[in-house]
């Protein structure tokens, strides 16, 4: 019987190169990460603007040949954009959010009134059991709200919707503690590693409503998994509490401080809870463009990838789930060896170790 454990500290790759559907997750591609240095990769199960309704039969093949040729972890990833809707005027990360599914849905489908959530039940199901049978330590959950931003306000919820905002607030929780449910029945030792959690970070626009509307669906995963004593594991990723680029360590060490302090409240209330730590990394900084080019990611003090070990050692000392993201921003696509060659070997001299599956 395989046995679902993970060699800690664990170094996990997140990247929108990676195909946005398990099932176009190729030999090739598998290739690539067997020969990288990361002991996991999240792929996608279905693409978070995708409306289709999969099944596990749909995935059989993909599953047999990830089992058959990958020497390292496949984490499904899913995505809570599949329940937020799109209208006119609502500020979306892509034009995809326009499709009729997402505008039938008012604002969030959080009692299913769209059939949106019932969809999104369903992949978190599927994920769980591809997972499962994959030999994963779990699943990628990625909270953000791609087809509209705006509905992290939990007053741009309860006001299209009709109802208080303390309503609103206690089906996102009731959500979240029927996600636990269905992690208990079909995977209960599942890795649940969320991108971002949003537990450490408050928001001025609504102080009777400190969180975002995503983060209240994680606090009921938390409190369901207290209840029912689960077996499961959260991880909060620090997507937003610690950021992507640094200017140096101590700039590194000064946010980890202070997400310590403040997640403190939670990490010691809820046993399920675990921290990780995430780092967007380049070869060198005049291949960098878009947003790592400017702002306080322009002004990184890193200059080439082997700057970055002691960015790595401090990741590895204070987390057990540290992730990189290969932003395309970056000049770093882990698929393509003229690009992954250099940085995947630097990142290998800083792993604490490599594990074999």
């Amino acid at each position: 019987m395989k046995l679902y454990s993970l060699i800690l500290p664990y170094l996990l790759l997140v990247t929108f190169y990676t195909p946005n559907h398990l099932n176009r997750f190729t030999a090739e591609k598998i290739a690539a990460i067997n020969n990288s240095p990361y002991y996991g990769v999240a792929v996608p199960l279905i693409g978070a603007y995708d409306t289709e309704k999969p099944t596990l039969a749909q995935f059989s093949e993909a599953i047999r040949r990830i089992k058959r040729e990958s020497t390292k972890d496949i984490w499904p990833w899913i995505f809570f954009n599949r329940f937020i809707g799109h209208k006119e005027g609502d500020k979306a990360h892509s034009p995809l959010a326009r499709a009729p599914y997402f505008q039938k849905i008012n604002a969030m489908d959080i009692f299913n009134q769209a059939g949106a959530l019932g969809d999104f039940y369903e992949i978190w199901r599927l994920a769980l059991r591809a997972a499962r049978d994959l030999g994963s330590p779990g699943i990628i959950v990625d909270p953000e709200a791609y087809n509209n931003y705006n509905i992290y306000n939990v007053k741009n919820v309860s006001k299209p919707l009709g109802i208080t905002d303390a309503e609103v607030r206690r089906q996102l929780k009731a959500i979240g503690a029927q996600l636990v449910d269905i992690v208990d029945q079909e995977f209960p030792q599942a890795v649940l590693w969320c991108l971002t959690t949003g537990l450490s970070t408050t928001y001025k626009w609504n102080p009777d409503n400190p969180h975002r509307t995503v983060t209240y669906i994680i606090m009921g995963m938390l409190e369901r998994a207290k209840e029912k004593r689960s077996r499961l594991t959260i991880v909060s990723g620090g997507e937003i509490s610690l950021g992507y680029c640094y200017t140096n360590v101590a700039d590194l060490q000064a946010k980890i401080a202070t997400r310590q302090r403040l997640l403190a409240p939670y990490t010691e209330s809820f046993p399920h809870l675990q921290l990780g730590g995430p780092l967007t990394v380049w070869e060198s900084a005049d291949k960098k463009t878009g947003w790592l080019a400017s702002g306080r990611c322009g002004q990184s003090e890193l200059r080439h990838i082997a700057d970055f070990q002691p960015l790595f050692k401090l990741l590895f000392a204070s987390y057990n789930y540290v992730w990189v993201y290969a932003a395309g921003t970056s000049g770093y696509n882990p698929y393509e060896d003229n690009s992954a060659r250099n940085v995947n070997a630097q990142v290998q001299q800083f792993l604490p170790h490599r594990p074999e599956k």
